[in-house]
């Protein structure tokens, strides 16, 4: 038996770990793994001889301790109304003797695979986006080492903020769900949580600011630091997300970013110091925790007994803290959201703490 093995969308830690998984439980049963390079491009192309790299027992220490894909990514969708490759891919893996297809990647990644799949491609599925905003999942590959760069991060800023006495905007990714921002801020003590699932008023921003700097003297703090975490998906009401690109991808998603900065340019007349900074790939261009290491491993070995078993169209997943599995169909469904009635607090515009215990 030969799989193929790629990694789409954009890059995330745990993908190698992943790779490195399916590898190691390969190895186990004698069956051969290729890489292949670029995700989805590697099957959508005639010229790919390039797109394919041999995957041995030896690559398992080195990729998986290493951030970002070995096998690189691309947003290539190969299922595309006007451009549809799959007799193209079929094609490519008869010519390159696959049997299977293990696809890492998130709602657009694994949204193709199972269109694939429904046309007779042979793929299984592994969760990944540091956003957590998959379908189907309780955990994506990428989240738990973002969230932790974003609380290093916002205890940096944090320091630079009380030497200027400024409120600083902290920008993170998360383009439909607010779950970076949400989790990020709460740890770092984060004054102001702004999330896409919440449009807010600019009014109702400067109140909640001028309320907690009103707090801080109460209680006698020397400091007026304020600090705001905002995901770049976040916007004020009856307004959209701020775009950085002009053009959409294959996928006919645009670019977010830039929404910190042009609130700290909407603040700058009510708070005499405001400053700006958004973190963007460096969220997901760490070296991946201890937590996405692991997972990524178990995704990895779970991936190939589904093929082993012939069970394809699947996405293995976390649900209720346990390793399972569900169709692939299921990341095509509405995106995994922060749920505002239970985990936020409108009043405040930060996360909801009224049950210490209630997981999300």
């Amino acid at each position: 038996m030969r799989i193929g093995v790629l990694t789409g969308g954009g890059d995330a830690p745990g993908l190698n770990p992943a790779i490195a998984g399916v590898v190691e439980r390969a190895s186990m049963d004698g069956i051969e793994v290729v890489g292949l390079k670029r995700g989805w491009e590697a099957l959508s192309i005639r010229e790919n001889d390039g797109h394919l790299l041999k995957l041995g027992p030896e690559i398992i220490r080195e990729w998986s301790r290493l951030g970002g894909s070995k096998l690189q990514c691309s947003r290539t969708n190969p299922v595309k109304g006007d451009n549809d490759r799959t007799d193209l891919v079929k094609e490519n893996m008869k010519k390159w003797g696959l049997d299977a297809i293990i696809a890492i990647g998130g709602e657009d990644t694994l949204g193709a695979a199972d269109v694939l799949c429904t046309r007779g491609v042979p793929v299984v599925g592994i969760p990944k986006t540091i956003d957590r905003d998959l379908a189907g999942t309780e955990y994506t590959l990428g989240y738990d080492t973002a969230l932790n760069v974003i609380c290093e991060s916002a205890e940096r800023v944090a320091h630079t903020a009380e030497s200027h006495q400024t409120i600083f905007f902290l920008e993170v990714m998360g383009r439909h769900a607010g779950w970076l921002a949400l989790r990020g801020g709460e740890s770092a003590f984060a004054d102001v949580i702004l999330i896409p699932e919440y449009p807010f008023r600019i009014e109702k921003l400067v109140s909640v600011l001028r309320d907690r700097q009103r707090e801080s003297e109460h209680l006698g703090f020397e400091h007026r630091y304020k600090i705001i975490v905002v995901a770049e998906g976040a916007h004020i009401e009856g307004e959209e997300a701020v775009k950085r690109d002009s053009k959409p991808d294959e996928f006919g998603h645009y670019s977010l970013g830039g929404v910190g900065d042009y609130l700290k340019s909407r603040l700058e007349r009510e708070f005499k110091h405001t400053r700006y900074t958004a973190l963007a790939y460096l969220q997901r261009g760490a070296p991946p925790t201890q937590r996405d290491r692991q997972i990524g491993r178990r995704f990895g070995h779970s991936a190939v007994e589904l093929i082993k078993s012939g069970q394809f169209g699947y996405m293995v997943c976390v649900q209720r803290s346990k390793l399972t599995l569900v169709p692939l169909e299921e990341v095509r469904k509405s995106p995994r959201l922060v749920d505002v009635d239970k985990l936020y607090n409108r009043e405040r515009l930060n996360v909801k703490i009224e049950n210490p215990l209630l997981e999300g």
